[in-house]
């Protein structure tokens, strides 16, 4: 009974801060499609390739294939086809209920979610705070901390399941990360992208702190912070 109370509080708050959003940015008919046909996307990801990919390989693979298929195609597309952060914001509180409600009811997600791991659930909740809080502060970095979180740690998480085969915090995955987040951050914030992606690759190394917390929120803040004349 607590448990579908708890729940039924998040979903109101969701709604009536998506309802507030909403009537703040009016975002127009054209984002809202985007929006169905991101939902659609990131549904079919967790609910039909996740769970092949977890048959295939494991789940631990599962869930950084969702991590690149879900956030990362999300925050990649977001500055592309939305005009503000009001639909980013709707989806990522969205994405928040859909993984972190059937844990509190009991009911995960058994071929991605893990007992005493919440990983997805802060990484949506950073993801929505990166993206929409730099929004209009430095929307590059939103989305660059953002994409090495998504793509560096889940390019990561694939090659160290290679590697070492289980659950690791191995060079071979930290090495990884780093190629991939190099030129993301330089793409995005050109050099204090490439400091915030060696940063990031640093952090991720790091055992005991959540690095779906950590990653996203530092390095968009030390890109945040560093001189834009450097870049």
């Amino acid at each position: 009974m607590r448990e579908k109370v708890i729940s039924l509080i998040i979903l109101t708050s969701i709604a009536i801060i998506s309802l507030y959003t909403y009537l703040y940015f009016r975002p127009g008919p054209n984002e809202f499609l985007w929006l169905v046909i991101l939902v659609a996307w990131i549904l079919l990801v967790i609910f039909f390739i996740a769970k092949r990919v977890e048959r295939w390989q494991n789940f631990y693979v599962a869930r950084k294939i969702i991590h690149i298929l879900t956030g990362g195609v999300a925050a990649f597309l977001a500055p592309y086809i939305f005009n503000s952060p009001a639909i980013p914001l709707i989806g990522g509180l969205g994405m928040f209920a859909l993984t972190f409600i059937p844990r509190l009811e009991g009911k995960k997600f058994d071929w991605f979610q893990v007992e005493g791991n919440w990983g997805e659930v802060w990484f949506c909740l950073t993801w929505t705070l990166v993206v929409c809080g730099f929004w209009y502060l430095d929307l590059n970095a939103g989305i660059a901390s953002a994409l090495f979180m998504a793509v560096g740690d889940g390019v990561t998480g694939i090659v160290r399941n290679k590697v070492y085969g289980r659950w690791s915090k191995g060079l071979a995955g930290s090495l990884a990360m780093l190629l991939v987040s190099l030129p993301i951050g330089w793409y995005y914030k050109g050099l204090p992208g490439i400091i915030a992606s060696l940063v990031a690759t640093a952090i991720e190394k790091m055992k005991g702190v959540d690095d779906n917390i950590t990653v996203p929120l530092i390095s968009a803040l030390v890109m945040f912070l560093l001189p834009q004349g450097i870049g």
